[in-house]
């Protein structure tokens, strides 16, 4: 069977599409996450000296980002096997499974975006 070049053309226009709205939708909710972290930062750096110094702000940035990378980090490593056998044996936690380890990596993989995005803001602050 043969295609011919203008179907082939919209089929892939239609993978793109599907492939770009899964990437967005995933990506949404650690940019809304970011972008009120470093907001609330703002105000609340604000609140407390009466004027925003871009030093504090670009530190409390990367300091946040830096410790949602290692948190993103624990719950994507917290769902391997061997971590998981070891904390069935010492805590008696649930045994390892595909299905949770799977829904570790979306968490953190929500978790690592968001944060990389704080350390990108602090980088672009600091440029500024």
């Amino acid at each position: 069977m043969t295609m011919n070049p203008a179907t082939f053309q919209t089929e892939e226009k239609r993978v793109i599409g599907r492939r770009l709205h899964q990437f967005l939708s995933y990506v949404k909710l650690p940019v809304i996450t970011a972008s009120l972290i470093a907001l609330l930062n703002t105000l609340v750096l604000d609140l407390i000296s009466r004027s925003v110094f871009k030093e504090t702000l670009v530190l409390v940035l990367f300091l946040e980002g830096a410790l949602g990378l290692i948190a993103g980090s624990a719950i994507a490593l917290s769902s391997t096997p061997s971590i998981s056998k070891v904390g069935e044996i010492t805590l008696g936690t649930a045994k390892w499974s595909r299905e949770g380890e799977k829904s570790a990596e979306k968490v953190a993989g929500k978790w690592i975006i968001a944060s990389a995005i704080l350390v990108l803001l602090g980088f672009a602050l600091s440029t500024f």
